[in-house]
């Protein structure tokens, strides 16, 4: 239904065109002025749509009239009403922001087009305020005209309720398809004899349905159909489709923003339950302060230190399942809830002196998880990549000081009470720990070292030195002469004698 202004001052034309558009458009409302002056004043009394001029008349002519409607910056459809002899007028008329021109006399089958393109035309702009409005009551804080605007809009209605949707794909395809919902949407609502307004944002569809039956069950009736498009979105486009509806309202302002907001607070279920299906206000958990996800971070960093993947595992797990076993909250704050207790466990290492990898990396991939599951494994892996890198450090440190401790005894082998105590002090180890790292790292105890290089020094003694043997001993570490031969022939084969005498042979 169009509000339609038609100007001119010849009464016979004026009403014979306010009778024509009567008769094709029963429904219109059709308001008349003399001149481009008492069409202003028409126009600040009443909204108007479409209006019909003529060009040539006293007070304010056509053209006139027409720069007032441009500079005003209206969005009604302006149709120049010309003679033959006018043409050039009504060609000024269209560069003035006119969108169309009829020659005089006017034809009903030529005035059907205009109507059509008029009513196409306003009504996109009535759903666009409509939906502006609509969005400012849901989203933010609306203007009382925002919420008149729906009163006046929506008027028969009695129950609604609030819809919201997202389409898991990203990008220009996730707004097409959502713009192709929308539509969809628009279609079985009429065919349901819902009123509705939906809107399209970056991320999801919102919008609002309402009934006339004050007990009327929406979300039932509609529930195999919105299936449908479920099924036709992941068959046909390969998308999954989630809708969450929230509650009842019978009230435009505070009820329809409540039940948005219950609507986005369903969407969340997804996160955990996963996509592709009609989650409801009444499903989502309850959110509270008892929901947010508090890990034991000494327990964990006990888990880390032993490097056992599954103590890391179990002790992560454990804590999000008795978290989530009291209610499903918000996913972002559980991502800043696990980030954060994460991070104490890096904090409780650093403290103990154990470097870690960055955590911005890990914070960042935990902070883009879309599902339960993905959370769960970003969060573990962050745990074991910690795990793994003290582990890393660990056997470079251990490496560090096993080769120190190998060039303290090769340049220091000839003190006698060179053993593993007296080296472990050294070294700040506990002596058993110290005895098995030393083993892993050189496949020899640390005893086996120090004799076998004690003997090396004694056969280069025995080669270049005339030295006695029992001075070669004491140079090497030995005051027992016959220990140190029983020593040398273990390790040689020979005697200290027959070792210089037969490699003195030799050469």
């Amino acid at each position: 239904m169009l509000n339609v202004l038609v100007v001119d001052d010849e009464p016979k034309h004026r009403q014979g065109l306010s009778r024509m558009l009567k008769n094709l458009r029963p429904e219109y409302h059709i308001f008349n002025a003399r001149d481009g002056a008492e069409a202003l004043e028409r126009m600040e009394l009443h909204p108007i749509d479409l209006v019909f001029t003529d060009i040539q008349m006293p007070i304010m002519d056509g053209l006139e009239f027409v720069e007032h409607l441009t500079r005003r910056g209206g969005s009604e459809s302006v149709v120049i009403l010309s003679a033959y002899s006018d043409f050039a007028y009504a060609q000024r008329a269209l560069q003035l922001g006119a969108s169309d021109y009829l020659l005089k006399p006017v034809e009903a089958q030529k005035v059907t087009p205009l109507l059509q393109k008029a009513e196409h035309k306003a009504g996109a702009l009535r759903e666009a305020t409509i939906e502006s409005a609509l969005s400012e009551l849901l989203e933010e804080s609306p203007a009382d005209a925002d919420i008149t605007l729906l009163q006046r809009s929506f008027s028969g209605w009695r129950r609604g309720i609030s819809l919201g949707a997202v389409i898991h794909t990203s990008g220009a395809d996730r707004k097409r398809m959502l713009s192709l919902l929308k539509r969809m949407l628009a279609h079985i609502m009429e065919e349901a004899g819902l009123a509705h307004a939906f809107y399209v944002t970056d991320q999801w569809l919102t919008g609002v349905i309402l009934s006339a039956d004050v007990s009327f069950d929406i979300t039932y009736a509609l529930e195999a159909q919105l299936q449908e498009l479920i099924d036709y979105f992941r068959n046909d486009h390969e998308r999954e489709l989630t809708f969450g509806f929230g509650k009842y309202f019978t009230e435009w302002g505070q009820g329809a923003h409540c039940s948005n907001q219950q609507a986005r607070i369903a969407l969340q279920s997804l996160f955990y339950d996963g996509p592709g299906k009609l989650y409801k206000s009444d499903r989502a958990n309850p959110t509270g302060p008892s929901a947010v996800f508090h890990l034991d971070a000494g327990k964990l960093a006990k888990a880390i230190l032993s490097g056992k993947k599954d103590g890391i595992h179990a002790c992560l797990m454990t804590e999000l399942d008795r978290t989530l076993a009291q209610g499903y909250p918000d996913p972002s704050r559980l991502k800043y809830s696990v980030a954060a207790s994460i991070h104490h466990v890096t904090s409780i290492l650093k403290e103990k002196g154990l470097s870690h990898t960055p955590d911005a990396v890990f914070e960042g991939a935990l902070m883009r998880c879309s599902r339960m599951d993905e959370l769960r494994e970003t969060a573990c892996q962050w745990a074991l990549d910690m795990a793994n890198h003290i582990d890393q450090r660990r056997q470079c440190k251990s490496e560090t000081v096993v080769d120190s401790c190998k060039a303290y005894i090769e340049a220091n082998y000839g003190e006698e009470d060179l053993s593993l105590s007296t080296l472990a002090v050294k070294f700040h180890f506990n002596p058993s720990y110290f005895c098995i790292l030393f083993k892993n790292h050189t496949r020899m105890t640390i005893h086996q070292y120090i004799t076998h290089i004690r003997m090396r020094a004694a056969a280069s003694q025995l080669l270049h030195t005339s030295q006695k043997v029992y001075q070669v001993a004491e140079n090497v570490g030995y005051r027992d002469v016959k220990y140190f031969i029983r020593l040398f022939r273990k390790e040689y084969g020979t005697s200290p004698d027959e070792y210089r005498h037969l490699s003195a042979t030799r050469i």
